[in-house]
């Protein structure tokens, strides 16, 4: 076997959803930020993303973390987000499981009851908390990148539904916001495919109706991840969700940017005040729990700080990924 390239992983699941934290194999990554990080990653070594996150190496629902040097003399790793299609400047699931593999495999120093992490993504730095009992992990929560209510009410019109109004919120991702009622479904197993179709329509017409922009982040200009929400809570006062992200694929965690983004959106509509608890559920029995710590100004903009909390992470395989010279599929394929 002649191997070409060498990547190493660790495997893990956040409340069922699947992540790949790549922990070295990749070059260096020049950049003065992360997100100039990222693009010369997209430029430069693409088909490390193709490899890893595609078939025959990854599947399609498979989310990675890219583990780099920080840019902030504040951060213990730099990092960002990729799957089979994109890259994305950050992740809430992703961000629960990177913190469960640097703590369980020594990446960075353990200490108990609480163990922080500083995590430099394209949109700011993100401080984890590992909450350790025993030397187990028992919770991981982080404090994530402003969130912020984008757009209220924006009227838009999509094939087949006919005129519904949405909102657009940010909580490290861009989300169009729609209140399954508005649109007469249900958040069912039954219907994902139908709710996967949807969201297509949807987030291109919230697209050609408006122009996003993060107001300090200027690269984050994009909109490309819908959150189907039910405004009606459970006994439990969970709030079910799904979030349709990528090529419409569905998330199988409650999402923790779009958790973030839905307490944003909450708060900004006077629903919810600082420092009370929103639980948001996923129809696989997934919960993630939030609250805004504070509000802040983001350059003119009113966002809140969103803490997202999480105790079902888990670490799944170790992986040496190899490429052989010969292999005519090393750099990855997609079969949709």
């Amino acid at each position: 076997m002649r191997n070409t390239q060498s990547i190493f992983t660790v495997d893990a699941h956040t409340t069922g959803t699947p992540i790949r934290v790549i922990t070295s194999g990749i070059p260096p990554l020049k950049g003065d930020t992360m997100e100039d990080k990222m693009e010369y990653m997209r430029r430069n070594y693409d088909w490390i993303r193709t490899c890893t996150m595609q078939q025959p190496r990854g599947f399609r629902s498979l989310v990675g973390a890219v583990l780099t040097e920080p840019c902030s003399a504040d951060a213990d790793y730099g990092l960002f987000y990729i799957d089979a299609l994109t890259y994305q400047p950050m992740c809430g699931a992703g961000t629960f499981s990177v913190a469960k593999v640097l703590a369980e495999t020594g990446m960075v120093k353990r200490t108990e009851p609480e163990t922080v992490i500083k995590l430099e993504t394209p949109g700011g730095i993100v401080t984890v908390y590992v909450e350790i009992k025993n030397g187990d992990i028992r919770c991981i929560s982080f404090d994530n990148v402003p969130a912020f209510l984008y757009r209220k009410d924006l009227e838009i019109n999509v094939p087949g539904v006919g005129d519904i109004c949405v909102d657009v919120g940010f909580g490290g991702n861009f989300f169009t916001i729609v209140d399954i009622d508005t649109i007469k479904m249900d958040i069912t197993k039954d219907k994902m495919d139908e709710l996967c179709k949807l969201s297509k329509m949807i987030l291109a017409a919230a697209n050609e109706k408006i122009k996003v922009q993060h107001p300090v982040n200027k690269s984050i200009n994009y909109m490309d991840q819908l959150l189907f929400v039910q405004n009606r809570p459970n006994e439990k006062r969970e709030y079910l969700c799904q979030c349709i992200f990528g090529d419409a694929q569905a998330d199988i965690s409650p999402c923790g940017t779009g958790t973030s983004t839905r307490l944003a959106q909450r708060y900004f509509r006077g629903l919810i005040e600082i420092g009370e608890t929103f639980y948001q559920k996923s129809i696989y029995g997934g919960v993630f729990s939030a609250l805004a710590i504070r509000e802040i100004d983001l350059q003119g903009t009113r966002a809140i700080i969103p803490r997202v909390s999480c105790s079902d992470v888990h670490i799944t395989g170790f992986n040496h990924l190899v490429t052989e010279e010969d292999d005519k599929l090393k750099n990855g394929f997609v079969s949709w």
